[in-house]
């Protein structure tokens, strides 16, 4: 059996912290393994942050009124599958900014189109960032991604033991099952 919740949050860095919660309140009913949820809370933190930061879907380095549009606009999808021994993550961005080039917030190098897609970095030991991929490629089972400059779905798998037999799950009124498979 496998449960699948999705939410589509704002390209607004507080969406960050919304994702996590999304995530936890999905996930704390249903399984009983705490690790899982911690690795869990932490993938979406960065794929969320990560899809902000180099896409469309957010840019903190804009204008005030280009911001407001962009949090109109900009969006992050995040889908969570939940089978008996894996949580899949799934975040969807709005596609690369327009220009090609340029530097983020953090200084590396923002993708353009025709850019390779997510990818895992070894900053210096005194950078403040550029560790998030490193710690989904650690956590996850396999991580990968797929698409294009209109948009780009980054998908981690993550192991958890699975709750007792005879122990139910049902859906919470944040999340919304789109569909249960066998």
């Amino acid at each position: 059996m496998c449960e699948r919740f999705h939410h589509t949050f704002p390209g607004i860095p507080a969406s960050v912290a919304h994702a996590r919660a999304w995530v936890t309140e999905i996930l704390s009913p249903r399984i009983p393994d705490g690790e899982a949820i911690g690795d869990a809370q932490l993938v979406v933190s960065e794929l969320v942050t990560n899809a902000l930061h180099h896409t469309s879907s957010g840019d903190t380095g804009m204008g005030r009124a280009e911001a407001r549009l962009r949090a109109i606009l900009g969006r992050v999808q995040l889908r969570l599958l939940l089978a008996p021994h894996r949580i899949r993550v799934e975040v969807t961005d709005t596609g690369t900014l327009p220009r090609t080039g340029g530097l983020s917030p953090h200084g590396d190098s923002r993708d353009g189109p025709g850019a390779p897609g997510p990818i895992v970095r070894r900053p210096d030991p005194d950078a403040e960032h550029g560790r998030g991929l490193a710690l989904v490629d650690h956590l996850a089972q396999r991580w990968f991604w797929r698409g294009d400059h209109t948009s780009r779905t980054v998908t981690a798998d993550l192991a958890h033991q699975p709750a007792e037999a005879g122990h139910s799950a049902t859906a919470g009124t944040s999340g919304v099952p789109a569909q249960r498979q066998p």
